[in-house]
């Protein structure tokens, strides 16, 4: 490619990389899906080929929230000679999107607005291009999938892009359905054209050892898991192979949504069925709270559920054992082994890099808040918390507020950011120099999304994984490493099928599937009160 070849963009902004030339070379003409770890540069290679097709035609850059939307229009703006219009339901009413649809040359926005301003007759007008951000969200009924349906039939042309779509070969597939897509673009971290660009990451992985009194509570903890979950054989034959010692959250939520989708069918019977599964979920995160978290999560939740009205809750508190762990855990003194772990890596990192910048990953919010206050005081730590925006009554963060944190975390006004899965996806975060994982997540997206907060822009990074032995932390490490193994099998099974796949003419996707109706009497039933993750 030659430079004149693309006179909208601005070359002396660019840091030109050899493999975003060659992805955009294999994306430019066809409907393509580009996989890059987080920190390589998939907004590059997304502004080469709007800048490669907005000479035939207008463009439309989705990305699924406004904070990500002003920040790729800042990109373009400052990489090309474009001129980006941003476009989301709290910007404009509806006439007046009308508009400036009609003389964006790029209309960067979000996909619900734009669903919206489609099914209400505002017609965006057709696009030579539609990028797609966060393309692994192009499933179910989400507004990726009606845009891509409405506009693959008037024959624009598709980009997608994601840093990790998901190890489930039928989600991916699905993905890759909606979207159109004929060819896949695929770089890792291994790839050669991709390594001289690397910066040193390195990986560690610490494990903690749990305290003895905790360890004699978990096992009483889960003698009453065992009765629950007998109790929860009698209703379903998907329970009687569940064992307390290897129980996971999404087993027990699984078949309660089973469960659910049953509930005209057979009645009262199932209501209490669904009882005896949501009181085996919160005793499933109680359990987590204590081993993963602390002893204050722990102390907190069963606070919370002493005042839970639910049948669940009051099955909990007349079982025979719940009294006297209800009284351990409440008088157990604060034990707190990984935060004294993530005190001392704090401090020995920040020593030797002082201008160091850190993100701590929490899953919790109570845990995000816990941290803030443990480490504030330590010296050379100045910290600031990133957390998701308010639900209901739960304290959160505005998108304003988000966007000040992370101005001042570039600026250097603070060096630690404490930060719940917020600060995974998309976000434009300055080069850190360490990432922290107070707990492992079991999702292969969310692994490589936080990774790739570090080792940037030539910064060398380290990730350091905090593991609670004997805890659920260890399953969700082994299963992240798995997935993100069997993700990239999978895709490079989709760029194979797909190269070999014949489309036929006048194809589309599928309509999008339906969203599943809850009853609104049973929604309470197993919601962990405000350990939201986000």
């Amino acid at each position: 490619m030659k430079k004149a070849d693309l006179p909208l963009v601005r070359w002396d902004r660019v840091q030109e990389r050899s493999y975003q030339i060659n992805v955009f070379e294999q994306v430019k003409d066809r409907k393509s899906l580009v996989v890059l770890p987080t920190g390589l540069g998939k907004t590059i290679i997304a502004i080469l080929v709007l800048a490669y097709r907005a000479e035939r035609g207008r463009i439309l850059f989705l990305a699924p929230t406004k904070p990500l939307c002003e920040q790729h229009a800042v990109s373009i703006s400052r990489l090309t000679s474009l001129e980006p219009v941003v476009v989301t339901g709290e910007l404009y009413g509806p006439d007046q999107r009308k508009e400036i649809y009609r003389r964006g040359e790029v209309v960067v926005a979000t996909p619900q607005t734009v669903e919206n301003d489609l099914d209400r007759g505002v017609n965006p007008g057709d696009f030579s291009l539609i990028v797609f951000d966060e393309a692994h969200r192009a499933v179910g009924s989400y507004a990726y999938v009606g845009i891509a349906r409405r506009y693959l039939r008037r024959g624009s042309q598709i980009l997608g892009m994601t840093a990790s779509p998901g190890s489930d070969y039928k989600k991916l597939r699905e993905v890759a359905d909606h979207l159109g897509i004929e060819h896949v673009e695929l770089r890792t971290e291994q790839d050669p054209d991709v390594q001289p660009y690397l910066a040193q990451r390195r990986m560690r992985w610490v494990l903690v050892d749990m305290p003895e009194e905790v360890k004699r509570i978990v096992r009483r903890l889960d003698v009453m898991l065992t009765d629950f979950l007998a109790e929860l054989a009698t209703y379903t034959r998907q329970a009687r192979n569940l064992s307390a010692g290897k129980l996971s959250k999404k087993a027990l939520i699984d078949i309660q949504s089973r469960m659910r989708s049953h509930l005209g069918k057979r009645g009262g019977s199932m209501y209490k069925a669904i009882s005896v599964v949501s009181a085996a979920i919160k005793l499933a995160h109680l359990k987590d709270m204590l081993t993963s978290q602390g002893v204050e999560a722990a102390q907190s939740y069963l606070a919370k559920l002493e005042f839970d009205r639910s049948k669940a809750a009051a099955s909990i508190r007349k079982h025979r054992l719940y009294p006297s762990i209800r009284r351990d855990i409440v008088t157990l003194e604060a034990q707190r082994p990984k935060l004294e772990k993530t005190r001392d890596i704090l401090l020995q990192h920040l020593e030797r890099h002082p201008d160091g910048r850190v993100i701590l990953f929490a899953e919790y919010r109570d845990t995000i808040d816990f941290l803030l206050r443990a480490i504030q005081s330590l010296p050379g730590v100045r910290a600031r918390r990133f957390i998701g925006q308010a639900r209901g009554a739960n304290d959160g963060m505005s998108q304003e507020e988000q966007k000040e944190t992370l101005q001042a975390f570039r600026e250097g006004e603070f060096n630690v950011l404490v930060s719940t899965s917020i600060g995974e996806e998309g976000i434009d975060v300055p080069a850190t120099t360490l990432v922290l994982f107070y707990e492992p997540v079991p999702s292969a997206i969310r692994a490589i999304q936080r990774r790739g907060r570090t080792a940037r822009d030539g910064v060398p990074g380290m990730v350091v994984i905090l593991i609670m032995k004997g805890s659920r932390d260890e399953a969700y490490y082994w299963s992240s490493r798995g997935k993100e193994k069997k993700m990239y099998q999978q895709i490079a099974r989709l760029k194979r099928e797909l190269e070999t796949a014949e489309t036929p003419s006048g194809w589309h996707p599928s309509p999008p599937k339906k969203r599943e109706k809850v009853p609104t009497d049973q929604r309470g039933q197993s919601r962990l009160d405000s350990f939201y993750p986000g």
